[in-house]
């Protein structure tokens, strides 16, 4: 089998492509990977040089991106010349314009994020439509497969872009067991995400920083608008993934009061290091977490701080639920994905016969 798989460089997609990539190709499967999106960072570059698959990137503008439509349609044309020259025989989309085309072999889209889901998230209103939410609707409708990461996110998809066939969720896992020895947890707060977007609600962070009585640590630059500083905040800069987990190792608590996350690795990656967890009382999260998170309001900055102080002035209790994040995490496997994708490649290839190039 010989899969064609997109990526994009910013945030968890790329994780989530590099781990997948890395599992199938130990498993025999071929896969070529395409990047969309901006420059490899030296962690990204030497990621992509670790991997037993062929590797292609360009630095085109991405479909949310302001302004991308004329970049969206060299990629096109550029991952179709890929196509034809590489001859896969599925093609596995991260990302909405290419799965919208028209194919000659089965097409999988997994829907990882959209910005009408996020909008509606975090302005509480629908996304006018526009170019983007016609290419996404499109690609729904067109994917032989549509992959949401959790029940809640596919429902949201189907209540923006109409009910469309062949859906079915697969959680994103990591390989917990590659995280190194634990270390004794300090009495400190961790987060970190794209502090630029509005969902994952930094600034909440930092409204509730005042009443919180211990430090925190944010992965990522301090946003130059108003309303990020706190005299207990540390804002650390841009941290490579492996330094991202030594502050999880040491940290008690990871902390990102999201307003949207259709899945989220972050609280995977903390929850493999036993953190305990606080995040945004929304339905992704609750599906995924249960009872093993702590769920505060988004919009209640006192709410958040109570949270965090009862956490940290009762350290047993905080050991006791990073140990419950911990067990809860442990089923999202890296090898539970990587079965269901393969188990899921198999069923496109048998259900969409006779593909052939021209």
């Amino acid at each position: 089998m010989k899969i064609l798989m997109t990526t994009d460089t910013v945030g968890g997609v790329w994780h989530y492509a590099v781990d997948l990539v890395s599992c199938l190709t130990e498993s025999q499967i071929e896969v070529v990977l395409v990047a969309i999106g901006p420059t490899l960072s030296e962690g990204q570059q030497a990621q992509a040089d670790q991997l037993d698959a062929k590797f292609y990137h360009r630095p085109y503008k991405l479909e949310w991106m302001n302004d991308p439509w004329e970049d969206v349609e060299k990629t096109n044309e550029w991952i179709k010349e890929i196509s034809r020259n590489e001859k896969p025989d599925l093609l596995h989309f991260n990302n909405y314009p290419q799965a919208a085309l028209d194919w000659n072999v089965p097409v999988i889209l997994v829907a990882h994020s959209c910005v009408a889901s996020w909008w509606q998230a975090v302005k509480n209103k629908p996304l006018p439509a526009d170019r983007y939410f016609d290419t996404v609707k499109k690609a729904f409708h067109t994917a032989d497969i549509v992959v949401s990461p959790t029940k809640a996110m596919l429902t949201v998809y189907q209540q923006i872009y109409g009910d469309f066939k062949n859906a079915q969720v697969i959680y994103n896992g990591l390989n917990l067991t590659d995280y190194g020895v634990k270390e004794e947890k300090q009495p400190i707060i961790f987060s970190m995400g794209r502090l630029w977007d509005e969902a994952k609600n930094i600034r909440l962070v930092a409204q509730a920083a005042k009443e919180i009585k211990g430090n925190i640590f944010i992965a990522g630059k301090q946003p130059d608008t108003e309303g990020y500083k706190a005299d207990n905040i540390t804002y650390l800069g841009q941290l490579s993934r492996k330094e991202i987990f030594k502050w999880l190792k040491k940290s008690s608590i990871y902390l990102l009061p999201v307003k949207y996350e259709p899945f989220g690795l972050s609280f995977l990656e903390a929850s493999a290091l036993k953190c305990a967890l606080i995040g945004g009382d929304i339905p992704t999260l609750r599906e995924l977490w249960k009872e093993s998170m702590t769920y505060t309001d988004t919009d209640n900055a006192s709410e958040l701080a109570k949270a965090c102080n009862t956490l940290l002035n009762n350290k047993k209790y905080c050991q006791s639920m990073g140990e419950e994040a911990y067990r809860n995490g442990k089923q999202y496997s890296l090898a539970r994905k990587k079965e269901q994708y393969i188990k899921l490649y198999h069923n496109a290839l048998q259900s969409v016969p006779d593909f052939n190039y021209n």
